[in-house]
């Protein structure tokens, strides 16, 4: 809270106001530096302000300043109120992390240019954050700024907000030395830590108190992740099963599939009927579509690169151009299916999958460590 006129001052006016910050509505924290320079503050001040929420962002004004603050502020597009300060102060607001996951790679370009104006900051910067697992683009935020967010992006975007605090954390380790591997697992199991595997997701269900100490201890080990389980996704796969009307019924409210498509899906086993589920849905989904007598395995997609496989073609000159357009040598369709000689994240293969498959081709997905399987 910031005094901006000397108490003695105040003694001069017959009631002293407050401006409240409840959102950022359609400004930009790009303004936070104005703002602060406008109401005398430090930027920290304007910036908590702005995340957090509804909160106070200056007191101590008389009312013909507070006027002309807050019709600036509004002006800007914030949404603020003047109030006495004899009124009751805002509850502290929850504090929430946010993950953002495009459902429409179609608007990718768009919802980059969203962020980054809501931001501040450049679209290279945006769109880093957005593909870096788990797609994480805000912290310690309140619930009207992920309002105020949401407006922006428009659709084909999917906001999950975290309590940092009150979440559970899994632990995952990639392929690193054996030595460093040893060591770290050695002292897993010496703080008493059910260690589930050797690689993968080791650990699951940690606190914030826990999975922080982990990682203060174990940060330099490059292949380590610390991961908000409210943040992972999993691609459902139809392993087995039989077609039926509660299967169908199941298919069709739950991942969107046409009716007259669902038949064909037992024909070809271990095809994925949901893409990137987030954890908080994956075991209603699993378990609505395994009461319908499905059979179904969750994959974790969240930190996976996955391969492309092109099997049909409409035209191969619509085809090679999109190849060229992501820097990729033309190929020769004459002979079909074609892999893709490269895997990509999770989000690059859905965006270059979609946008063939608008040229009339015809795309799958595969996870390549299932060929390493076989």
């Amino acid at each position: 809270m910031t005094k901006a006129i000397a108490s003695a001052d105040l003694a001069e006016h017959a009631e002293a106001f407050r401006i409240v910050f409840h959102s950022i509505g359609t400004a930009s924290p790009a303004n936070a530096a104005s703002i602060a320079i406008g109401l005398g503050v430090p930027v920290n001040t304007v910036l908590e302000a702005v995340y957090r929420a509804p909160s106070i962002l200056i007191d101590g004004l008389p009312q013909d300043i507070g006027d002309q603050m807050a019709g600036l502020l509004t002006d800007l597009g914030c949404k603020v109120s003047l109030d006495a300060m004899h009124a009751p102060i805002p509850a502290p607001a929850p504090l929430f992390d946010v993950a953002l996951h495009i459902t429409e790679t179609a608007r990718y370009g768009d919802i980059t240019a969203a962020l980054a104006g809501f931001l501040g900051t450049k679209p290279e910067e945006a769109a880093r954050l957005i593909s870096t697992p788990p797609g994480i683009v805000l912290g310690k935020v309140s619930a009207a700024t992920i309002d105020a967010l949401r407006d922006r992006l428009g659709a084909g975007v999917a906001l999950i907000a975290s309590d940092p605090d009150a979440a559970l954390y899994d632990v995952f380790l990639g392929p690193c030395d054996a030595t460093v591997r040893q060591r770290f697992l050695g002292d897993l199991r010496r703080r008493g830590m059910s260690v589930l595997a050797g690689e993968g997701c080791i650990l699951a269900g940690l606190s914030k108190t826990d999975a922080d100490a982990l990682w203060a201890t174990h940060q330099r080990i490059q292949a380590l992740r610390v991961v908000n389980r409210d943040f992972l996704r999993f691609d459902l796969v139809m392993t087995g099963g039989a077609a039926s009307d509660a299967a169908t019924r199941a298919l069709t409210e739950l991942a969107g599939i046409p009716a007259h498509i669902v038949p064909r899906l037992f024909d070809d086993p271990g095809i994925t009927v949901m893409e990137a589920v987030p954890h908080a849905g994956m075991t209603d989904a699993m378990d609505r579509l395994t009461a319908a007598g499905l059979e179904i395995r969750a994959d974790l997609v969240t930190f996976l690169h996955l391969g492309l496989e092109i099997t049909g073609i409409g035209d191969p000159r619509a085809v090679n151009a999109v190849l060229r357009a992501m820097s990729i040598a033309e190929a020769d369709f004459r002979r079909l299916p074609y892999r893709l000689p490269f895997h990509m994240p999770e989000l690059q293969a859905r965006m270059l999958r979609d946008t063939l498959e608008a040229t009339g081709a015809q795309a799958d997905l595969f996870d390549p460590s299932e060929d390493l399987r076989a």
